[in-house]
């Protein structure tokens, strides 16, 4: 908009009745934290001053709300008659603006209450198409076209389209969002009316074309005025694993409302070749500098850091260029744990952050969204049949290779399924093995999978609490010193822990499997455990969890 050649020449009217039948209180419900009604006085408010923005209302509580919000208010000690239309509302309001010293070549603008995605953008697009001569009048709208049909004076069906084809086919229909309407004040008195023709249409979006008539229009606008911005550091590797961006992965499935970027190293492709499967925004980095960058263009709510010991000064610049957002942290041990908002350690608590900015415990473990609705095998059998072996996406101390010589030493001679992930090299099958050997990789539903073991081998990372979920005992093998100190792999969790994996000879790895494989009712103990486990966590807990801590859940309960 040409500023300074509009901006003391429009008056917005914002028409807000108290009563409504669909929505009781319409305009001064609460949706995502703040009155309806508020909404579009502050996009007003982004286009003209206070004393040019008025809030026409028979209401107290509306009235109230318009001024602290920051409008001027017409307030009509007479009801609005029930037969008055919006056009008689508006006319019979002019006299008021003239009073205050609006002329003829001045702009009136009528913005709906209810449109509370209408963008300060849009409405500059409706004035400048008025004060440029584009149009008598303006109008927002937004495409509507459909395959639509109606009725004839006998009730008879006739379609209004002249060919069936797709929508994108069809000829241009707009549909009147009520959203802005713009004229000149001498134009609506002359001809009675805001709409003038030429009409200049200005169309909107959807999402910016809600007009709340109803309960669910409310939801769905709930959910545009809460939608974030979510920025996730992480990446996955050969020595990394592959349990970051798994959990990334669930973690951004139960934000998929809000708008999700990851963010992976080019040094490690792992990471992105993973998450590209994914219906996802992916930019890859070199260094923490372009990292920096990307958060400063994308502006986030909240920024997530999977990439275990974060630095303090990556911590503080993602804070300096945006106040605002909340930093996340998983599994954090370096310096910047002690300055995000919230770090969630899943195995192994930091005890240099304080207990307010920490959620701790397999609890808040975030798994496969396929776990959340897999259920448990019933009525296990008292031996042994068939063993899971799986360590990981990459295996970086090929403890797979070890367990299946070691099953092949035992003499086990049922059924052993090695599950294999992006990053792990390829299995020999031991040489005069009793067992049959399955090797699987891109396993499409793991639960299925899982779900049929008797008994895992695998080491000491997220795998162990979606065994638990299914309630698989397991014998853990950790791959390094970090899974050494992770906490969850313990006997309450269903795990029977044998240590680090570089440091047992392979009699001691035989032995520890041997003594789990051959104890039936310790075998019962470790299930029982692991269930008891699995049920004490969700996905949509934590995360909820994790929202609520962090001031980002606010969602309404309309």
């Amino acid at each position: 908009m040409q500023e300074l050649q509009h901006r003391n020449q429009v008056w917005i009217f914002i028409p807000a009745r108290g009563g409504s039948v669909s929505v009781p209180r319409k305009n001064v419900r609460s949706i995502a934290g703040a009155p309806l009604i508020t909404y579009s006085i502050s996009t007003a408010l982004q286009v003209v001053d206070a004393n040019h923005v008025l809030v026409i209302t028979d209401d107290r509580q509306i009235e109230e709300i318009s001024q602290k919000t920051g409008a001027t208010v017409l307030f009509e000690t007479n009801p609005t008659p029930p037969d008055e239309t919006l056009d008689e509302k508006i006319l019979r309001n002019i006299p008021k603006v003239q009073q205050l010293g609006a002329g003829d070549d001045d702009i009136v603008v009528t913005v709906q209450p209810t449109s509370p995605l209408l963008s300060a953008s849009t409405l500059n697009k409706a004035i400048d198409a008025v004060a440029q001569g584009l149009g008598r009048s303006a109008i927002t709208v937004s495409d509507d076209r459909h395959l639509s049909w109606t009725l004839d004076a006998d009730g008879v069906a006739h379609p209004l389209y002249q060919e069936r084809v797709n929508r994108q086919y069809l000829r241009p229909e707009f549909r009147e969002t009520g959203g802005a309407v713009a004229s000149k004040l001498h134009d609506a008195l002359s001809y009675s009316s805001r709409i003038i023709e030429p009409v200049s249409l200005i169309s909107v979006s959807p999402q910016e074309a809600i007009d709340i008539d109803h309960f669910g229009d409310l939801y769905v606008a709930a959910h545009f005025l809460t939608r974030r911005r979510i920025v996730i550091r992480v990446d996955a590797g050969p020595l990394l694993g592959m349990g970051h961006v798994y959990r990334a992965l669930a973690l951004a499935t139960e934000l998929a409302r809000h708008g999700i970027l990851f963010v992976t190293s080019t040094d490690l492709p792992l990471g992105a070749e993973f998450l590209r499967r994914y219906p996802y925004a992916l930019k890859q980095v070199a260094n923490d500098d372009e990292f920096l960058r990307i958060t400063r263009e994308f502006e986030p709510d909240l920024v997530v850091l999977d990439i275990l010991d974060t630095d303090a000064s990556l911590v503080s610049n993602i804070r300096s260029q945006n106040p605002s957002t909340k930093v996340l942290s998983f599994e954090d041990s370096g310096s910047g744990a002690n300055l995000v908002d919230l770090l969630v350690s899943e195995f192994t608590e930091n005890h240099e952050v304080m207990a307010s900015h920490q959620l701790k415990g397999i609890q808040f473990s975030l798994l496969s969204p396929q776990f959340e609705t897999a259920e448990p095998r019933k009525n296990r059998p008292e031996e042994v049949n068939r063993i899971l072996v799986l360590f990981g996406g990459t295996d970086p101390s090929c403890l797979a290779q070890r367990s299946l010589q070691a099953l092949r030493d035992l003499n086990f001679s049922g059924e052993v399924t090695v599950i294999r992930g992006l990053g792990a090299g390829a299995l020999e099958a031991p040489k005069d093995a009793k067992y049959s050997l399955e090797v699987l990789h891109d396993i499409e539903y793991m639960p299925g999978v899982m779900t049929q073991a008797d008994l895992a081998l695998t080491s000491a990372g997220r795998t162990i609490i979606e065994l638990a979920a299914l309630g698989v005992p397991s014998v853990c093998i950790a791959q390094n010193m970090r899974e050494m100190t992770h906490n969850h792999a313990v006997s309450d969790n269903g795990v029977e822990m044998l240590g680090l994996g570089q440091s047992l000879t392979d009699d001691q790895l035989r032995e520890g499997i041997h003594a789990v494989l051959n104890d039936a009712p310790k075998r019962r103990l470790l299930a029982r455990n692991a269930l008891a486990a699995g049920h004490r966590r969700s996905n949509r807990r934590t995360v909820e969890t994790i929202l609520d801590r962090l001031g980002l859940n606010v969602f309404p309960n309309l």
